[in-house]
């Protein structure tokens, strides 16, 4: 599951408050205008987006598959620390 803490809630509102004044200051479309004229920067923002999400959903995966998750979420019940074979 994944879990909400005040680090992803303010990526998740820097980006809803971002969308909202372009779409506010562009107008309608403005989106695929983008796209069509400087793909370059789409595909930037998109690698970008991509990037941000990560520390979201990385840990889960890496708990489920038994990785340690001690480098992303130290303080939190059921984290797998690694282990040190001597």
């Amino acid at each position: 599951m994944v879990r909400w803490d005040g680090h992803e809630l303010a990526v998740v509102g820097t980006a809803t408050g971002f969308i909202s004044v372009a779409n506010a200051c562009l107008g309608k479309g403005w989106v695929k205008s983008m796209i069509h004229r400087q793909p370059v920067v789409a595909f930037s923002l998109v690698l970008a987006t991509a990037g941000v999400a990560m520390p979201i959903f990385i840990p889960p995966i890496r708990r489920k598959l038994g990785m340690p998750t001690n480098q992303y979420e130290a303080g939190l019940p059921g984290v797998i620390y690694p282990q040190i074979e001597e």
